[in-house]
This record gives C-alpha cells, sequence and structure tokens, in this order.
C-alpha cells in the first residue's frame, strides 16, 4: 500500500493463482474494504474444495484440448505460463513492454453488429465479439502459420456449473479453462461470425460431466493448460473489483502489476467510460500490427 504526495492510494495484493481464483480474490478484496470501514465479513470464507476431487475411478468422456499432457511440454512452444517460443513468436527484445489499448464504446458496439449481420447468430455479448477479434488479431500479429491450430484459452468459473453448486464464499480456484481452436488461415478467412461461434462453443461445451471429466483427465495425465501455439484471454473487466468501498473511497482502476507473455487482460475502462482496455505482452512490431488488426 503507497501513499503518494497527491493524495492517491495505490493498493497492492498478491495471490497463489492455485489456490485463489479471480472471483475468490473479489470476495477477499470486499472483506478487506469492510474491515477498512469497521464492518465485520461481508462474505464468510468457505475453503472447502472436496467439490472438485476426482472421481474414483477417473472417467474422461470428452476430449480436452484445453490441457496438454506433460510429455507434450517442448521449450520451443508458447505457453500460457509465460514461456517463450522461437518458431511462433518472434521476440524483439528479452523484455517486452506491456502494452494498454484502449477498444471504445462505439467499436465494441460495431464489432458485435459485424457478427450479427450475416445472421448466423442469435447474440454476440461484449466478450463474445472482443474475445474473437484479439484471438484473430494475435494470431495472426504473432506470425503463426496458416496452417498451425491457434488456441485461444479463457477462464470459465464453474461454481455455477457442477452439481450441486459451490457453496457462496467458496474460497478456492473454481476456474476451467474454456477454449476456442482454429487454424490461423480460418481466422484470416472465415466470416467474423464462424469465429464469435467458435468462441461461444469453447463456453456452451461446459456441463457438469465436463468439468468432471476434465478433473479426472488432469488426475490422469498430470497436465498443464494447454501449451502450444495458445495464449490465455482473462476477463478482468467482469470482477467489479472497482465496485468496493474502502474507507477511503473508491477504487479508481484495478490492474495487473505484472504481465507475462500468453496472458491478455481485458479491463474495465475509466468510470462512466463503457469501453475496455486491452492488456497485452507483446514487441513492439507486433503489437502495432495487432492494434491494426483490430481495428480494421
Amino acid at each position: 500500500m503507497t501513499q503518494f504526495g497527491c493524495g492517491s492510494l495505490a493498493l497492492a495484493s498478491r495471490y497463489n493463482h492455485c489456490v485463489l481464483d479471480g472471483a475468490a480474490a473479489r470476495d477477499f478484496e470486499k472483506n478487506l474494504a469492510a474491515f477498512t470501514r469497521g464492518d465485520d465479513l461481508v462474505i464468510v470464507p468457505n475453503p472447502d474444495r472436496t467439490i472438485f476431487k476426482a472421481r474414483n475411478p477417473p472417467r474422461i468422456s470428452h476430449p480436452h484440448h484445453e490441457y496438454s499432457k506433460p510429455s507434450e511440454t517442448r521449450d520451443n512452444f508458447f505457453s500460457g505460463g509465460g514461456k517463450r517460443c522461437t518458431n511462433v513468436m518472434h521476440f524483439s527484445t528479452p523484455h517486452n513492454t506491456t502494452h494498454l489499448i484502449h477498444i471504445p464504446p462505439q467499436r465494441i458496439a460495431s464489432l458485435k453488429m459485424a457478427a450479427l449481420k450475416d445472421g448466423k447468430l442469435k447474440k454476440c455479448t461484449t466478450f463474445h465479439a472482443i474475445a474473437a477479434k484479439v484471438w484473430k488479431a494475435r494470431s495472426i500479429a504473432t506470425k503463426i502459420h496458416d496452417e498451425v491450430c491457434s488456441t485461444m484459452l479463457f477462464p470459465v468459473d464453474v461454481r455455477r456449473i457442477v452439481v450441486p453448486p459451490v457453496q457462496i464464499g467458496f474460497a478456492g480456484n473454481a476456474l476451467v479453462p474454456g477454449c476456442a481452436r482454429a487454424s490461423v488461415r480460418e481466422l484470416k478467412d472465415k466470416e467474423d461470425s464462424y469465429i464469435v461461434r467458435k468462441v461461444q462453443e469453447g463456453v456452451e461445451r461446459f456441463d457438469d460431466e465436463y468439468v468432471r471429466s476434465g478433473i479426472d483427465w488432469l488426475e490422469v495425465h498430470r497436465g498443464t493448460p494447454c501449451n502450444e501455439n495458445s495464449f490465455s484471454l482473462v476477463a478482468w473487466f467482469r470482477l467489479g473489483l472497482e465496485e468496493d468501498v474502502f474507507s477511503w473511497g473508491k477504487l479508481k482502476y484495478a490492474t495487473p502489476v505484472v504481465l507475462k507473455p500468453g496472458l491478455v487482460f481485458l479491463l474495465p475502462g475509466l468510470e462512466g467510460d463503457g469501453g475496455l482496455n486491452i492488456c497485452l505482452d507483446l514487441p513492439d512490431d507486433q503489437v502495432d500490427e495487432f492494434h491494426r488488426l483490430l481495428m480494421e
């Protein structure tokens, strides 16, 4: 926590993501805000993780392209955990600059309209539209070959998906990676509705059995999130961290302090703006191309 001369305050927190996900961290922040106001706990933490134990025996009922087996992990492939790849990503400097790209509400609206205009989709949310555009733009900007399958991972909160649902206040990690997969050629050539539909399918495949099958897959293979030609898109703008009221007032802005390659964050715009900020780590030449493709 840092006090600046102008009277503003910076609050920093650090979590082990294996133990705590964004929703649980949000609950922690709500309780912390309550304590600064002199109030009691707003949400009672529930650390019981037994609901996410693997079945005995494990029962894998679905393919799980969102994961990679340990034997498939190679140093020359890019991973969501921050590894660098020589055949996909062309890094111009040892450490890239973190870039923040603002997407105004008008641009978000136009992306949604473009996805719906051919009548093949019944709906298109802000996340669907932005995710599809980021996936396409990043896959092309990072110079992945046309015939290569590009994978976009995105955390799915399964608290309300599993049966029985997770109790309110769950202080653990209930995020499971959803994924959208397509060749780079498809991303270049197909219409907007096709790419958005790929994202929607990545969300819609989740039900209790799919989640249980994924847990069992990990129990058997001891794998990791897909690490081949992949990146992770994290929708922080859904967390509502700026809504917490501390004794000194509301947060002005919430953002990750350190950004690993392979992670792209969707952050809220300034209060009342209605837009989004895309935060990512790429070399300058690639981020210029990414920005161009994002706005075309």
